[in-house]
């Protein structure tokens, strides 16, 4: 009896600690100056047909099967209102416009992504106009089930990349509207490709940590300082790489090792060690420069995610600098293999 009531007393306690420090939403909010008048912008946002171009979650299967519906009365008449998806790795989705008043710079918008999150998203686009350019301010806003609640961190991190890159993705769909020859936006491109296992090569490789700075100035210093000790008797053989023994997004915290390919044509200051990574990895292609990587690696992840595979922590992620700073003088033009480990 003494027993009983304490194993009820122990799930009661649970049940309660569960119920008030696990978050039951997520509210995440990014903003970006965008050099177009508000009312370009605002008109585009409007349409519904637009944004297909932009939203994140159609990456993931270009052909799903996208509808609109027209419900909208008055001015809108012409605009759909509801665009809804369908595939076999996105699901069912759908975006509903709440309609607002013709003379306010706003947008409310109901997602369901199930593929993605639990419940539905509130989607809020501010405008606000910053001289001749324009302030664009989104949140998206999740409820999180009772049963899901443990995973409230993982849903916010998922939310914020899936935010940041709509941001990108929105910036450069509008980029059309700019008629200026020197506008500089992002447009980063993910192609998935098939499972893959990396061949083994002699590199000379050097160690890294990150806790503080960004990841892609730790990769511009630790590659001239390889580069350096290669001296120039020994062009590299092939593409550099980094391999991250740890990663923690959340903390910003990396971890491994950045390295050169050689063939080792003469002797240098650092001895060339053998690479050896075994087992699948899920890769995907990425374009763009390198301060984007994470949400290549979001894409990756959820790729992974969409196809049922597992991740194997017990072995490195692999990032491949197919054409880099010595390639290329333009970063946009950076194409980088992201190799995610998988069971």
């Amino acid at each position: 009896m003494a027993m009983s009531f304490i194993v009820i007393t122990v799930v009661i306690v649970l049940l309660l600690s569960y119920y008030f420090f696990c978050e039951d939403r997520f509210v995440v909010r990014r903003n970006a100056v965008i050099n177009l008048p508000i009312d370009t912008i605002a008109q585009d946002l409007s349409d519904l047909n637009q944004w297909p171009h932009w939203i994140p979650w159609l990456i993931y299967e270009p052909n799903a099967k996208v509808d609109f519906n027209y419900s909208n009365t008055g001015n809108n008449a012409v605009l759909p209102s509801y665009l809804e998806w369908q595939g076999e790795l996105v699901k069912n989705g759908y975006i509903s416009i709440i309609p607002a008043r013709s003379n306010v710079h706003y947008c409310h918008a109901i997602i369901e992504v199930e593929a993605f999150f639990p419940g539905e998203l509130h989607f809020n686009i501010d405008l606000s106009k910053q001289g001749s350019h324009t302030l664009v301010s989104i949140q998206i806003t999740g409820d999180i089930p009772f049963l899901k609640r443990w995973q409230a961190a993982c849903y916010l991190v998922r939310a914020t990349r899936d935010l940041e890159l709509s941001i990108i993705r929105l910036t450069a769909h509008l980029a059309r509207y700019n008629q200026s020859d020197h506008y500089q936006y992002d447009n980063p491109t993910f192609r998935a490709l098939t499972q893959t296992k990396l061949k083994h090569f002699d590199a000379v490789t050097r160690p890294f940590t990150v806790r503080d700075q960004p990841m892609s100035q730790k990769m511009e210093q630790g590659f001239h300082d390889l580069l350096t000790l290669l001296g120039p008797n020994n062009p590299p053989a092939g593409p550099s790489f980094a391999i991250y023994t740890k990663a923690d997004p959340v903390h910003h915290y990396f971890s491994g090792k950045l390295g050169i390919s050689t063939q080792n044509l003469e002797p240098c200051d650092s001895r060339p060690e053998r690479i050896t990574l075994d087992g699948n990895y899920l890769t995907i292609l990425y374009g763009g420069n390198y301060q984007n990587l994470s949400l290549a690696w979001h894409i990756a992840h959820n790729l992974r995610r969409l196809h049922n595979l597992r991740f194997d922590r017990k072995r490195p992620g692999v990032e491949i600098f197919e054409n880099g700073p010595c390639d290329t003088s333009d970063s946009k033009d950076y194409v980088t293999k992201i190799c995610l480990p998988i069971k």
